[in-house]
């Protein structure tokens, strides 16, 4: 045997102790000779979570139960697939045989029982580096569940795995600025080169040319370029005239609104200022008002790429995505996020979505983790928790109750204690410093991480408001039609002067620079699930009942639907807990 097969073997039989289960020696020259016997290994360890009579011994007979094609194929190829009346005489002492198959260095960690069955040592519990734990998060244990009715244990495959995971970009600690005009200037610079950059990406638009040397020309001709839009109006025939600008200059632009292709309708219609466009057309040097304008025939965003593949994961881990919860007010959904958080630690739903519990490996929040203090009018009238260091006290109490193995990701939304501008720093250690003891990720908005090579964009959703305000199609109620724009424009905020807030930095942080697999918004407490040329797309709905402040905006939020993304097939799963699971 090489040294590559017996890691394998010691990685395979080290895999299913961690679960609970001790096999025998002959169903371990049965996993060893599949294809990728350590993924093998997981389906066979959430095999045994929904067979009831499975009592912790992995034997050739217990196999025979499992569906998986490869697993019954090589039991049938080496007659190992027993008749009924061989069972009789399949007991213990079948196992009782010569033990020199096991190599010297396995040997070595492994007693084996009176039964020849191999038994690894119980795992050390996680370690966790930042220091002593204040209130230290909980390590599942493996035990029966609450029901009655269930006698299953729960063995989460993502207890198996370690964390990988890294921080692609994340404005905190990087957001200067004095708010000067040259802050401003520089912020749009970079914004215009940003988005152009993304543009050139296309090939259609390489032969584009700067507005300067297009007002040069005397003489009507065909022309392409591309700009920000500076302002936009509607003609008295409905057409569209835009002033398109880039660094050398200015020009007009006709759009004719074109009534009979609903699509081309619908682009045309969701046009805003600030964003970039590419134009191609007749340009006419000498209009009737005296000056340039180019009669477009076609013109396009940036978009994300019609042939634009995720990245998925090779582990069968998932990822959970929550945001506004606004603990410390009075229409905190106490109930429903404790509920969510047993399910965390397996104790709620049947077997399938306890299985997919044990998947989760990852948790965001985005956002609106507190309710915080004076965000709205009369907010004091709303909070059962007056006090912002109280209500991140009450939120480490809850978060501490979430299982060690589970890495937890935490956003800044609008109501955390930072500037409201964004791009927004990550929320201060001196008011999360319980959270941070727990090994809580403090990022700032909008981030994008990598969880086992897949890239997940998170941003609160701050100016999907404004979005809506300008484009009248689009509705609160829909919040992935808000993102699917977002990401057409390739930008958080694509329009600048509404009610957004942005911070005038030397750089633009709202620029979607990176394709995400996955994007994650909240803010608008509206659960949405969708995917735009296979991009996911999840707002996450809320865990906060309606206020009077969200009934003078015609919000009536959608509370306690938790989406759940599987990292190595993006299948979703949205768990509503307001239902019996």
């Amino acid at each position: 045997m090489n040294q590559e097969y017996l890691s394998h073997k010691k990685a395979l039989i080290n895999r299913l102790a961690n679960s609970g289960i001790n096999i025998s020696p002959k169903s371990i020259e049965i996993i060893m000779s599949l294809e990728k016997p350590l993924i093998k290994a997981d389906i066979i360890i959430q095999a045994m979570n929904i067979i009831p009579t499975f009592n912790g011994h992995l034997t050739v007979d217990v196999m025979q139960k499992i569906s998986n094609e490869e697993i019954q194929s090589v039991l049938k190829r080496d007659n190992l697939k027993l008749n009924i009346d061989e069972k009789a005489k399949y007991n213990e002492n079948n196992f009782k045989r010569d033990r020199t198959d096991i190599p010297a260095s396995i040997k070595n960690e492994v007693e084996i029982n009176t039964q020849n069955f191999i038994n690894i040592p119980q795992p050390k519990k996680f370690e966790v580096i930042n220091g002593p734990l204040p209130a230290k998060r909980q390590q599942p244990k493996i035990k029966q569940f609450d029901s009655a009715k269930s006698s299953l244990s729960f063995n989460p495959i993502a207890k198996n795995y370690e964390f990988e995971y890294k921080i692609l970009k994340d404005p905190n600690g990087k957001l200067f600025t004095n708010g000067t005009f040259d802050d401003f200037y520089e912020m749009t610079v970079d914004k215009y080169n940003s988005l152009r950059n993304l543009m050139r990406n296309r090939t259609e638009v390489l032969s584009a040319t700067n507005i300067e040397n297009i007002i040069r020309l005397s003489n009507n001709a065909e022309i392409s370029t591309m700009g920000l839009i500076k302002s936009i109006r509607l003609t008295k025939n409905k057409n569209y005239l835009l002033s398109l600008e880039d660094l050398t200059g200015e020009i007009n632009v006709l759009i004719k609104k074109n009534n009979e292709d609903l699509n081309d309708l619908k682009r045309t219609e969701r046009i805003v200022n600030d964003q970039m466009i590419y134009v191609e057309g007749v340009y006419n040097p000498s209009n009737s008002k005296g000056g340039g304008i180019i009669f477009a025939n076609n013109f396009t965003k940036i978009d994300i790429p019609t042939n634009f593949q995720p990245n998925k994961a090779t582990e069968p881990l998932a990822v959970a995505l929550i945001s506004d919860t606004h603990i410390g007010s009075k229409e905190f959904e106490e109930t429903l996020f404790k509920k969510f958080i047993r399910f965390l630690n397996g104790k709620v739903g049947d077997a399938k979505v306890r299985k997919l519990a044990g998947k989760i490996k990852y948790l965001i929040i985005n956002g609106d983790l507190v309710d915080g203090i004076g965000i709205y009018p009369n907010q004091n009238e709303d909070l059962l928790i007056s006090d912002i260091f109280k209500q991140y006290d009450k939120a480490t109490e809850f978060i501490q109750e979430i299982p060690e193995y589970i890495k937890i990701f935490y956003v800044s939304g609008n109501h955390e204690p930072v500037r409201n501008a964004i791009a927004r720093p990550a929320v201060p250690k001196k008011y999360c410093k319980g959270l941070v003891d727990l090994g809580v990720k403090c990022l700032g908005n909008p981030s994008l991480i990598s969880t086992h090579g897949v890239k997940t964009l998170i941003f609160h959703g701050e100016s999907m408001h404004d979005l809506n305000m300008s484009v009248h199609d689009l509705d609160i109620k829909k919040p992935t039609e808000t993102m699917k724009e977002l990401l057409i424009c390739r930008h958080l905020a694509p329009t600048y002067g509404g009610k957004t807030q942005i911070a005038p930095t030397n750089k633009d942080w709202l620029v979607i620079d990176t394709i995400p697999d996955i994007f994650h918004t909240g803010h608008l407490h509206i659960n949405g699930f969708s995917r735009y040329r296979n991009v996911s797309l999840i707002n996450s709905g809320c865990f906060q009942a309606q206020t009077d402040f969200m009934r003078s905006f015609g919000i009536d939020p959608t509370i306690g639907i938790v989406p759940v993304i599987e990292l190595d097939s993006l299948k979703s799963s949205l768990l509503d807990f307001k239902k019996q699971l």
